[in-house]
């Protein structure tokens, strides 16, 4: 049933959800005349009429866009949208096979989240977006430090998600081989687990001096490990399903599909789209006007959080047109973000290098 705060009449209520579900089925308008045959309620013609006229009049339903009969309007979608657990369908998908799918064991983050992601994509017939944090937010797998000529150390820094980054510092002093294994070690010990930022922080705050007291030059020796843990870049961005792109029949006009191009480049799209929407079971949700975000105004995102429990969260999402089948899109999107939190909490009580 759908918020009375928004509709009044029960029966103004049935007959705006049948004529939802018929449009999120058929993606066509109905007339009157249709839904009296197709109804479950036994309502005439004429009363079913009567009644559209007035749901048209409450900003519900429009003639727009339409040659004849009646399509739900973004005030109907948010309506239902914010009493979806009431109206909760069968996927298309069976449930328990897609499940048994997404348990097989990944080596990491990425595999699952390239899983996940391309299988919502086809299930939904969208696009599906994951929003990451920025890399000092991962947490500590193991650190090398390598001296490969004089001057230079080469960085490896693991995450527990399975990323590995590189990179060559110019070190001012030679740094001995059996100081940077102590560090190594100490980092492993002391850090296994959390975020690379906080380790850089711990750095500047003259961590771990005990370690390095043998080092010609200190400060030179604090300078390059600051820069071992600097990894301060814009946040992870995926995409999957660009090709559905040319499939949604609302997005064939070639400005709207440049548009979507442009916002799919944006790393920022889901805090910015996102910031104006609802929140429904777990989810964010954002209709239309709603999403405030050039070119998206007849969209719609379906967004659920994933964290690894300590802290560490990113958002998977669903961008398609208005008129998606919310109730599947809900299911395949809290089950991609369930999934992730799974393997991510997994993979963070992975056992370090040094234990």
């Amino acid at each position: 049933m759908l918020s009375k705060q928004s509709v009044e009449n029960p029966r103004d209520q049935a007959i705006l959800v049948e004529i939802i579900h018929f449009y999120l089925e058929r993606q066509e308008a109905i007339s009157a005349r249709t839904l009296s045959k197709i109804s479950r309620l036994s309502l005439s013609p004429t009363t079913i009429r009567n009644l559209m006229e007035d749901l048209s009049h409450e900003g519900f339903l429009t003639t727009e866009g339409v040659s004849r009969g009646r399509i739900p309007t973004q005030k109907a979608f948010a309506t239902y949208v914010s009493e979806l657990a009431n109206l909760r369908r069968t996927p298309r998908k069976d449930r328990k096979a897609m499940e048994m799918e997404w348990k097989e064991q990944p080596n990491d983050l990425w595999e699952v989240l390239d899983r996940v992601g391309r299988q919502i994509a086809e299930q939904s017939g969208f696009i599906a977006v994951c929003s990451l944090p920025e890399k000092e937010e991962y947490p500590l797998d193991w650190v090398r430090l390598v001296p490969v000529e004089p001057g230079l150390v080469l960085v490896a820094v693991r995450s527990l998600f399975g990323d590995l980054w590189c990179k060559v510092l110019e070190a001012a002093d030679p740094f001995p081989e059996e100081v940077l294994k102590e560090v190594e070690g100490y980092i492993c010990r002391t850090y296994h687990g959390r975020p690379v930022r906080i380790i850089r922080n711990d750095i500047m705050a003259g961590t771990p001096k005990e370690l390095m007291e043998n080092v010609h030059s200190l400060g030179s020796a604090f300078r390059l490990l600051r820069n071992a843990f600097d990894w301060r870049e814009e946040r992870g961005w995926h995409v999957w399903g660009r090709e559905n792109l040319y499939q949604i029949r609302e997005f064939q006009q070639s400005e709207q599909i440049l548009n979507f191009h442009r916002a799919l480049e944006d790393a920022d799209l889901l805090t910015a789209v996102l910031a104006g929407g609802r929140q429904v079971e777990g989810s964010l949700v954002a209709i239309g006007t709603e999403t405030a975000y050039p070119g998206l105004e007849s969209s719609s995102v379906v967004a659920f959080p994933f964290s690894s429990g300590d802290g560490w969260t990113g958002t998977i999402a669903v961008l398609g047109p208005m008129r998606m089948d919310y109730s599947l899109v809900f299911q395949l999107v809290s089950q991609a973000a369930a999934t992730l939190e799974h393997h991510l909490r997994a993979l963070s009580l992975r056992p370090g290098p040094c234990d």
